[in-house]
């Protein structure tokens, strides 16, 4: 079939109501089917009604963030907060039977084992007693991101959103940088009141739910929601120790070594993202121009011309440019009845542009090799720190590539990059701990949960100094992170993936195809198996192994000079 131009791709709100029916009598046949061609026939009408509904969640995300000025689309986003909840429910009715099918034994030997243990994870984290509060929490999600979307800052006689503050970020005059930087923290102080309600009403809303699940905080809920089949909080804790002793230490010698490129007497928050005395390495190109360099990297990377890449971006599957009324971030949303990823940034010029464009390029091949991995929705992509696996190492692989993107500053950004990744782990780590430690005390008053910040940020980045800026002082930067509100307890996945993907990066310096066959096995495999069984099948070890956290931190040291 004849791949569709976006445009071509009509949203339309789907029936719930027929849904609901489907998922009833899909029911009634999987109770009492006696043999697998009949439970496989029930799966596959309702797997056809569930892509149906999420293609549509996945149209009405899209265009909404392509213009969040858009009345009809935030009406939409609305009705997908009530309707999630509930198809969640109804999903998970579905799978239950599932479970106790009489023929559930010869299920498992005919489907795998994969889409039954996604089968009890469902019966465990959804019920329809709270139907209701997973709507209200998908509602204040979007109250927090819709602040964003719709942020205005006024700098230098002119207004800016968020995503378009970047440049003056990272400008190479200190001034523009300490007043661009006070800008954006006087949105968030003129804000923060409003994001403590929404925080306060979050973290209330996932606790008591988890309560009425019968676990004994919203951390063990946490978990069981992330999917994470083969590692534990203990683990996770370990990791961020590890994190703390071996890399924490690396961090702050790379801001000693920066102040003094800077050549200032004290390192200030606004000088963190200027790496470079000269400024941090921008794009040779222009922005118009970054779909030629991204095409012709992922023809010679892929040896194939058109590349996935060229497709989509020949049938407006793509929008790079960030601008008034655009939602903020980016991300890559695939669209199931289709099997066509679609890639979402905001490209304002700068280095991130280049990273982005490929991190999300990641998730997009990988949607694409694993299309036809399962024949469940639930299993086609795996659980998220495998998907981050699939956008990291796509950021390695791309560093032979980059003179396409920054000319003879290639080098200074692949240094930048790399030092970016060391800089994120105990960042990434922090963010986490902050969740566990809020989830496990839900009674903290908002006033405790940000001396909680304060202080993990000084067990985490040591070298920061606020200058005074009283938003930050007071522990309010958590504010900045969008996952601690709209996805607790995925940000670990980042620092997992990073690990991982070093891996393959320090393989492709010796043995590049060997690298890039590695990541395409990964990408294939789809959600087939769990994180640690998928990294093992294709051949990387545990990111949970202290030696191998010290082996790649050692190759990123060494690669950097520290």
């Amino acid at each position: 079939m004849e791949m569709p131009f976006f445009e071509d791709l009509k949203y339309e709100r789907p029936s719930l109501d027929a849904f609901r029916e489907c998922a009833l009598r899909v029911r009634l046949r999987i109770m009492t089917a006696h043999t697998i061609p009949v439970v496989e026939a029930a799966l596959a009408e309702f797997q056809k009604e569930l892509s149906h509904f999420e293609t549509c969640s996945s149209l009405c995300i899209i265009h909404h963030d392509l213009n969040t000025a858009d009345a009809y689309y935030v009406n939409e986003l609305a009705f997908f907060d009530e309707a999630g909840a509930v198809v969640s429910e109804l999903s998970a009715g579905v799978y239950a039977v599932l479970l106790s099918s009489k023929i559930s034994k010869e299920l498992r030997e005919h489907f795998g084992e994969m889409i039954f243990r996604k089968s009890q994870n469902r019966k465990d984290t959804v019920t329809g007693e709270i139907v209701g509060d997973l709507a209200k929490e998908s509602a204040l999600e979007n109250e927090y991101s819709q602040i964003f979307a719709d942020s205005i800052i006024s700098f230098e006689g002119k207004e800016y959103s968020l995503s378009m503050m970047d440049p003056f970020l990272e400008s190479t005059n200190r001034d523009t940088r300490k007043a661009s930087h006070q800008a954006v923290a006087e949105f968030f102080e003129d804000n923060a009141e409003k994001l403590d309600e929404i925080f306060d009403k979050l973290v209330t809303l996932r606790s008591k739910m988890a309560k009425r699940l019968s676990y004994p905080s919203f951390v063990e809920l946490g978990y069981k929601r992330m999917e994470r089949y083969d590692y534990t909080p203990e683990m996770v804790g370990k990791f961020r120790n590890y994190v703390i002793e071996y890399i924490v230490p690396v961090t702050v010698e790379i801001r000693r070594l920066q102040k003094e490129r800077l050549q200032v007497d004290s390192l200030k928050y606004y000088d963190l993202v200027s790496l470079f005395a000269r400024g941090n390495p921008k794009p040779s190109i222009t922005i118009d121009e970054l779909h030629d360099a991204a095409s012709g990297m992922f023809q010679t990377l892929f040896e194939k011309n058109p590349s996935f890449y060229d497709v989509l971006h020949s049938h407006r599957f793509i929008d790079l440019h960030a601008r008034k009324s655009k939602s903020t971030g980016g991300y890559c949303e695939t669209i199931l009845d289709n099997g066509i990823p679609y890639i979402f940034m905001n490209a304002n010029g700068m280095s991130d542009d280049v990273s982005t464009l490929i991190h999300e390029s990641g998730h997009a091949y990988a949607a694409i090799r694993s299309v036809d991995s399962s024949p469940f929705l639930e299993c086609i992509s795996p659980t998220l720190e495998t998907c981050e696996v699939h956008s990291t190492s796509m950021e390695y692989l791309a560093y032979p590539y980059l003179e396409k993107f920054f000319g003879k500053d290639a080098e200074a950004y692949r240094q930048l990059h790399m030092t970016q990744t060391l800089l994120f782990l105990p960042y990434g780590c922090m963010v986490d701990e902050f969740q566990h430690i809020i989830y496990a005390q839900p009674e903290l008053s908002m006033e405790d949960r940000h001396n909680v910040w304060h202080r993990l940020e000084e067990k985490y980045q040591p070298f920061l100094d606020y200058d005074n800026t009283e938003f930050y002082e007071k522990g309010g930067a958590w504010q900045k992170k969008g996952h601690i509100f709209t996805d607790p307890f995925y940000y670990i996945d980042y620092c997992l993936a990073y690990v991982v993907s070093l891996q393959i990066w320090d393989l492709s310096r010796i043995n590049p195809k060997k690298a890039l066959q590695v990541y395409d096995q990964l990408c294939m495999e789809g959600g087939n198996r769990t994180f640690l069984e998928l990294l093992e099948k294709a051949g990387l070890e545990s990111p949970f192994s202290i030696d191998v956290l010290k082996k790649v931190a050692y190759r990123a040291c060494d690669y950097l000079n520290l």
